[in-house]
């Protein structure tokens, strides 16, 4: 492990760094102003739900970025700045070249993941806890970092008292690093291939369990 790579919490210095890694992960398709403002209002949407953050820096550089939730943490209610940020940023798309594609992309993302929550609640899973967002740049890769920031965040809710937890994916992410580390997929919605998206897309969530028992942070 390369010793300039450290973990720690998200500073706000962070943030246009890794906004701009959000764009070149999920909105290259997008001209780099639409990019940016798209990336930005999905960076907001998740800092609404987020209460535990974590940048990984190297070089002086965030190159990473893991956030999540703990559900019992949040005292900020549904309508936070960021929420209201989200808000403004999808209102900013609107006149922006290729705009309305993107809120079309990012409002229909969070249907679909507010469908395969639909049903894991109804199959009886419930949980305390999700990893919002878990990104990592390229030239970042095959440091370890995935798994360290990975064990950082878990090791936050089973300090939490939590036994599970959840998160949100698709087949435009390395899903196998999931299920390497042990997660297990409980829904997945399938859509066809569309103008918008030249072949068929998966979103799935998955599930994770935390033993109490396992040194995590390392």
């Amino acid at each position: 492990m390369n010793e300039t790579v450290t973990i720690r919490p998200l500073q706000r210095d962070d943030y246009p760094q890794l906004i701009d890694l959000v764009r070149r992960t999920w909105y290259a398709e997008f001209d780099e102003c639409t990019g940016l403002i798209a990336a930005e209002a999905d960076w907001e949407n998740c800092l609404a739900r987020t209460t535990n953050a974590y940048a990984a820096v190297k070089d002086g550089k965030p190159v990473a970025l893991i956030l999540g939730r703990i559900d019992a943490h949040d005292t900020r209610g549904t309508w936070n700045r960021h929420k209201r940020n989200y808000l403004n940023g999808l209102r900013r798309l609107l006149t922006a070249p290729e705009g309305i594609k993107a809120i079309h992309e990012i409002v229909g993302i969070l249907a679909i993941d507010h469908q395969l929550t639909h049903r894991a609640r109804k199959s009886g899973h419930d949980y305390g806890a999700e990893v919002v967002l878990f990104v990592l740049d390229p030239e970042a890769r095959g440091l370890g970092l995935g798994k360290r920031m990975f064990r950082r965040m878990i090791a936050d809710f089973r300090t939490a008292g939590l036994s599970k937890y959840f998160l949100y994916t698709d087949t435009t992410c390395n899903v196998g690093f999931y299920e390497h580390t042990g997660l297990k997929q409980i829904e997945s919605i399938t859509l066809p291939a569309s103008r918008v998206h030249q072949e068929s897309m998966s979103f799935y969530l998955y599930e994770g369990t935390i033993d109490s028992q396992q040194t995590l942070v390392g």
